[in-house]
């Protein structure tokens, strides 16, 4: 008798509240213990709302009407509680960053361990047995900022796995990576898919051989199954996927789902290759498949044949080209005190088509911003079609460049496509009448006419992405940026938004796009920029670059001799190549060279800069992650926080009222005695105290003596007299306490601030106070937001800077820059929060009243004591000083 199915979906149709059509429609499939699945689909198909509802999320977190059935070990996901199934299934998200709640690697891996009230052993050695299967256990104690995207990914299928639950969903795990954290997510699947398993992945990369044939795994080198939903949510087809790419590559294609980039190549050698060549049948699906099946392959015969061996030799050919568009000479950028980019020299040839690749935080991004003005450059080191953008006005700058930015809402600053599409032409003070013809034109060319009115917010993910590439062209650019174009967009959007680049290309537009979709790189691009470490390491034209093996390459290129891989570069083999030079024979003065620098002087090479992100190439000390990383000696670090609270607030609120120099003065000095004693201070902290306050206080002192009423301190010695103005030692007084008052304050607030940590405050108002743990969680999981919502806020300036908004000066320029802000950050931010929201009740956050709580925070005899003898102190002061109030 065949084993009952761990998921049994029967007739099930989902539809959103408020939609006209189901996202998902009568679909039905059984999925076994040790079956790995793949969600096939084009964008919209409903490929994550069937996710969602696989792990019960839909309809208990998402609301939607669902009809039909879908069963995990038996549980009726409609009937049974999110905390139940969590037990029975686990979700990966696909963006890292929305799933992580704690501070560190180990207590992210237990968090969904303690919602479900584990024994803390228990606890313990779930977290340890999935770190060690996905490598981190040696990073246990670190913040899971640290980890690069694919560690990030890694660390939420630890996660996942540490509830043993025997069915794992992961919706689109690999989108927001490099090729390397690909990579290292589909080395962790491999190696935890066994017969006890079950995983369900919603992917758009086929390129992981073990997806295809099954090896390197436990599943008995079975290959992936596949379900394939259509444009309608239906499903389209379902079995093993080796069977559905060979048998349906055609109909795959036309519905835009990726294909193994082995096949693609196999599909595009079939076509290009001159006849009599053999054709690879049946189409290869992996690398090592695609090289055995051009074993004996003779390409010089073959070439020979036709005209093709002499357009390959004349691609290599060194020839004069046009004066570069967009130059670049000794370009550094520095953020935060840190190089990002260092000793750049670039140029760009006039209608071309640039790609700019390389890993994540290499630095790829903020050179495309620094060329195009986002980021403005050093003056005098960049030239963008003859301006500077250092110096130019967005004005200017939007008359000859476009950018588009990789999430298109960032950019939105309008209340309509309409206008969205006009504002570009009123900055330029075009007529009305071409305003109206120019915009209605855009409108049809991207399929947007019946959208004029409405908000771009209310578009789809394609629609604004069409909309934010509309916004860059209407001016007319000579130039036109994009990041990350691709991003989300499945076959047929993406071949869509190539069809455009090459036709802008052939109108004259040089197109500079950053991306990881290497494919893109080879097949359609003219040149290529390879970044790492915040430099240039490689730069030129595509078809030699490939062929020479200069920059990274999908595996199936690299396993094809390197005379079709030309034949596969660029494909339209009419781009052209002005200046390319042979990329064998690189510039001796190390420029990086697109078309014919000018003449410079050999520079040496610069070191490279340290990565944005650092990974620790061995593994950190086994030490307990848990041990107090504090001297004995920081004993305020020791103290639990309720206590310190609890010991400074009275005096904090009641120096607000106090206004003699003494009970400042003595506050101050507590303060100061408390936190340089028993805190452990950064180099940072210690420059605060010693320096910034004490210059706070001078300056507010100054300025307060400034604003004091003369009429109440004119019975106080002058102390300065200028013409008819004078300053009395009264108002000088009145200022200097009103600084003391203020830095006491702080200094106060200094012996919490330095010494505890959002967790342990948390943690304490939880065990100690009795505040239901899901709103502490809650607010420890926004109070890591804010990092990203700062940065969202300088992404969001820089993208309306580029569109010339609101460039005027002043205090009513300010508040209607910070308007515009408002939109697209609380929409950001509110997408931010539903998918952490999501995350966490797929981990059983709020499941049962309780929770394990392994990190204790007591409030021990010493923290009374603490508490007492603080709060002594305090009565003590003012009454000493109390007299000096009257």
């Amino acid at each position: 008798m065949p084993a009952a199915p761990l998921l049994r979906v029967r007739d099930l149709t989902v539809t959103y509240r408020g939609a006209d059509d189901p996202a998902v429609r009568n679909v039905s499939f059984d999925v076994h213990a040790g079956e790995v699945v793949l969600l096939l689909g084009p964008s919209g198909s409903g490929k994550s709302t069937l996710a969602l509802a696989l792990s019960g999320l839909i309809p208990h977190s998402l609301e939607a009407e669902v009809t039909g059935s879908v069963a995990v070990r038996g549980h009726d996901t409609a009937t049974t509680p999110v905390s139940v199934l969590s037990r029975d299934v686990s979700t990966v998200f696909q963006d890292p960053d929305a799933q992580i709640v704690t501070g560190s690697v180990l207590d992210e891996t237990a968090f969904a361990l303690e919602n479900l009230c584990l024994p803390v052993d228990e606890v313990l050695a779930r977290a340890e047995q999935a770190l060690r299967r996905t490598g981190l256990w040696s990073r246990r104690a670190e913040n899971p900022d640290r980890l690069s995207g694919g560690g990030k990914q890694r660390l939420a299928i630890a996660a996942a796995l540490a509830t043993a639950a025997p069915v794992l969903i992961l919706d689109e795990p690999t989108a927001n990576l490099d090729p390397q954290g690909t990579a290292e997510v589909h080395a962790a699947l491999a190696d935890i898919a066994g017969p006890e398993r079950a995983i369900v992945l919603v992917e758009h990369d086929l390129d992981a051989e073990w997806l295809l044939n099954g090896r390197g795994t436990s599943t008995e080198g079975r290959p992936a199954r596949a379900i394939v939903l259509d444009d309608a949510g239906r499903l389209a087809f379902d079995g093993p996927i080796d069977r559905i790419l060979h048998e349906h590559a055609d109909e795959l294609l036309a519905l835009g789902v990726r294909v193994p980039t082995a096949t693609l190549v196999a599909r595009h050698l079939n076509a290009r290759l001159p006849q009599p060549a053999p054709v690879l049948t049946p189409l290869p699906l992996t690398a090592p498949e695609l090289a055995a099946a051009l074993t004996g392959f003779d390409v010089r015969t073959v070439l020979d044949s036709g005209a093709e061996w002499s357009r390959l030799r004349a691609s290599n050919a060194e020839e004069p080209g046009p004066d570069p568009i967009v130059s670049a000479r000794g370009l550094d950028v520095v953020r935060g005190g840190a190089p990002v980019l260092h000793g750049v020299d670039l140029d760009i040839a006039p209608a071309s088509i640039t790609a700019v690749i390389g890993p994540n935080g290499a630095g790829k991004t903020t050179l495309v911003q620094a060329l195009a003005g986002v980021v403005p450059p050093p003056r005098g080191r960049v030239l963008v079609d003859g301006i500077d953008p250092a110096t130019a006005s967005p004005r200017t700058l939007t008359a000859h460049l476009g950018f588009v930015f990789q999430n298109p809402e960032h950019q939105f600053i309008a209340a309509t496509v309409f206008d969205e599409l006009a504002h570009g032409l009123r900055l330029r003070r075009t007529p009305p009448d071409e305003v109206t013809a120019r915009v209605e034109e855009m409108l049809d060319r991207f399929g947007l006419a019946d959208k004029a009115a409405t908000h771009p917010f209310l578009l789809s993910g394609g629609q604004k992405r069409r909309l934010s590439v509309g916004t860059a062209l209407i001016t007319h650019p000579r130039i036109l940026v994009l990041d990350e174009p691709t991003f989300g967009q499945d076959l047929r959007r993406t071949n869509e938004l190539i069809a455009l680049l090459h036709e802008l290309r052939a109108e004259g537009t040089t197109i500079v796009l950053v991306t990881h979709d290497l494919d893109l790189v080879v097949r359609h691009t003219t040149h290529t920029v390879l970044v790492e470490d915040g430099a240039v390491v490689a730069a030129g034209p595509t078809p030699a670059l490939v062929r020479g093996g200069r920059i990274p390459l999908p595996a199936a290129y690299a396993a094809i001799p390197s005379a079709l891989r030309t034949l596969l570069a660029g494909d339209g083999s009419d781009a052209p190549t002005d200046g390319a030079g042979s990329v064998d024979d690189p510039p001796a003065d190390g420029t990086a060279t697109l078309a014919p620098a000018p003449a410079a002087p050999a520079a040496p090479a610069t070191a490279p800069a340290e990565p944005a992100e650092r990974t620790p190439t061995s593994p950190t000390p086994a030490v307990d992650p848990y041990a107090d990383p504090h001297p004995r000696r920081a004993w305020l670090h020791h103290l639990n926080p309720l206590a310190k609270l609890g010991a400074v607030i009275p005096a904090m609120v009641l120096l607000v009222f106090v206004r003699d120099l003494a009970t400042p003065t003595a506050f101050l000095v507590l303060a100061y005695g408390l936190v340089l004693t028993g805190a452990r201070l950064s180099a940072r902290m210690w420059a605060v105290l010693l320096l910034a306050v004490p210059a706070g206080v001078l300056v507010l002192t100054l300025a307060m003596a400034l604003w004091a009423d003369p009429a109440q301190v004119a019975a106080t010695p002058v102390v300065l007299r200028i013409g008819g103005w004078a300053l009395h030692a009264g108002a000088l007084e009145t200022g200097f306490a009103t600084g003391l008052r203020l830095a006491a304050i702080l200094g106060l607030s200094l012996i919490t601030g330095v010494t505890t940590t959002g967790p342990d405050v948390v943690r304490a108002a939880v065990q100690q106070l009795r505040v239901p743990y899901r709103i502490g969680y809650a607010a420890l999981a926004s109070y890591r937001f804010m990092p990203r919502f700062g940065y969202e806020l300088g992404v969001i300036r820089a993208a309306h800077r580029v569109r010339g908004t609101h460039s005027g000066r002043g205090p009513f320029a300010r508040i209607a820059r910070g308007w515009g802000y408002i939109v697209p950050l609380l929409a950001s931010a509110i997408r931010h929060a539903e998918r952490v929201a999501l995350a966490m009740d797929s981990r059983a956050f709020g499941a049962h009243p309780t929770r394990t709580e392994r990190h204790t925070v007591p409030f021990r005899i010493r923290d009374a004591v603490f508490m007492i003898l603080m709060l002594a102190a305090s009565a003590a002061i003012f009454a000493w000083f109390f007299p000096w109030q009257l």
